[in-house]
């Protein structure tokens, strides 16, 4: 049994509701996120409004991953926020200068040479202009600095921050192939990112989606929601408030709650089953188009 599942046998029954069907859901979840890649996935996670907990809930797939798969994760930093995916995941900062864009690496010590890498094992590339730390990363430079050094990378996970749905939106599912839209569980703001699902669904060779919902504010513990995922096509995950959410450092995975350490394993099974959705897809397309 790996670890992620036997460490149910610690949380409490009334937790998890049936320990049997949760302990399965686990099991399936850490399988998936072990699955190997013949090629490597890009993950995307972005919001339409600040405080939906995208670089959270980045920071918490992106560690999982670097923890429970072998090949080499990156962690890569394109919004505008102090408190992005990289910091929630405990990458060191580098002081001074974004380091040199690799033009041409030769292996993967060659591309990650001088990057951070967090105690999880996740490597870390900030694209931030040092000189303009708010403003968010644009998608040019992302092409730019990703595309020469993601093949080295089993998974290159980018916390997007805030794009506008009819701005960036087309550029940031191009560079995915899995787009998760993340959006707090408050009524409007869900229904405005459910409203978009079918623009990025309908896109030809477009990314496969995944709507996470998180309880920022823990005020819609009990409360019915809109039933956003039966007409929507795409796996809809949901985050529990964190009693940790807001701390002024960063918050190890072992603090965190049990239902929060779930949610994100199964997010995180999820999204690898997405990729592998991708995969197959893109392996089709080059042999009907060899």
């Amino acid at each position: 049994m790996s670890t992620l599942a036997a460490g149910l046998r610690s949380i409490p029954f009334a937790l998890v509701g049936s320990a049997s069907a949760r302990l399965h859901d686990l099991t399936s979840a850490d399988a998936a996120i072990r699955m190997p890649l013949t090629l490597n996935r890009r993950i995307g996670l972005v919001q339409a409004c600040g405080g939906a907990g995208a670089s959270t809930v980045a920071a918490g797939v992106a560690s999982i991953f670097a923890t429970r798969r072998s090949g080499l994760v990156l962690g890569v930093n394109a919004s505008g926020g102090a408190q992005n995916l990289l910091w929630h995941a405990g990458v060191p900062t580098l002081p001074g200068a974004l380091p040199p864009a690799r033009t041409r690496p030769l292996s993967a010590a060659d591309a990650a040479a001088g990057l951070p890498v967090a105690r999880s094992g996740l490597i870390g590339l900030d694209l931030r202009d040092p000189a303009h730390p708010t403003t968010p990363v644009p998608s040019r430079t992302w092409f730019d600095r990703i595309n020469p050094v993601s093949r080295f990378f089993d998974l290159a996970i980018t916390d997007w921050g805030v794009r506008g749905y009819q701005i960036d939106l087309a550029q940031v599912a191009l560079a995915s192939h899995v787009l998760c839209v993340v959006t707090p569980s408050r009524r409007h703001e869900l229904e405005d990112a459910a409203a978009v699902i079918p623009a990025l669904t309908g896109v030809e060779d477009g990314p496969q989606v995944v709507l996470v919902i998180v309880d920022v504010s823990g005020s819609s513990r009990g409360q019915a929601l809109p039933d956003v995922g039966s007409d929507l096509g795409v796996p809809v995950l949901r985050i529990p408030h964190d009693p940790s959410a807001g701390s002024a450092t960063p918050v190890a995975s072992a603090h965190m709650s049990a239902r929060t350490r779930i949610a994100y394993a199964q997010l995180a099974g999820t999204i690898m089953t997405q990729a592998q959705l991708s995969l197959g897809a893109e392996l089709r397309h080059r042999e009907a188009t060899a």
